[in-house]
């Protein structure tokens, strides 16, 4: 998990919302395409983008499972004595999840937004939804991959090449107090 350096791009291989749709699920309340996409997501599996990431040799991934986004993410940046941004716009969700969030939210997600909450700094006009949607509990999650600038393109042509969906560019580490986040749009 260690190993992220500031000027690393982060790349995230799985769209969020497991958890949200889980809880839907459970209370009625998920479509079954909803359903569907979850299940496929799930039952992906993260080799083709550990084969992708390990050709490349990128400098520290974490699987998104549990804690969250959030929560994995600054585990990842506190082992490394580094900071990160984020851009909101940039992160992949399976689609129909921020309305499921006004109505389904785990205690997991909960938890992890508490747990993240002095660890974060949120711009301006950020939901209370879309920061539990950063927060969500994920099964079978993606990767979380920080990768130098100078390898991204390979990386991202490798995902690509192995049939990797969700090849998203979420964010970048920087320079700063380790373990922190900043969440911008």
């Amino acid at each position: 998990k260690g190993g992220a350096t500031a000027g690393d791009s982060l790349v995230l291989t799985k769209p969020l919302g497991i958890g949200i749709i889980s809880t839907a699920i459970k209370a009625g309340k998920a479509p079954r395409e909803m359903i569907e996409t979850a299940t496929r997501n799930m039952k992906t599996l993260n080799k083709a983008a550990s084969d992708a990431m390990t050709e490349v040799g990128v400098r520290g991934a974490t699987d998104i499972t549990g804690f969250g986004l959030l929560g994995h993410l600054h585990e990842m940046l506190h082992v490394s004595g580094v900071s990160a941004k984020l851009a909101l716009s940039r992160i992949p969700f399976i689609p129909g999840v921020a309305e499921l969030a006004k109505v389904c939210i785990p205690g997991g997600t909960r938890a992890n937004l508490k747990y993240v909450g002095d660890k974060t700094v949120w711009d301006d006009g950020i939901t209370e939804d879309e920061k539990l949607m950063l927060a969500d509990a994920q099964t079978s999650g993606g990767l979380l991959i920080a990768v130098a600038p100078d390898k991204l393109e390979a990386l991202l042509s490798g995902l690509a090449a192995r049939g990797v969906e969700t090849r998203a560019v979420i964010g970048e580490v920087t320079e700063g107090e380790a373990g922190k986040i900043f969440v911008g749009r």
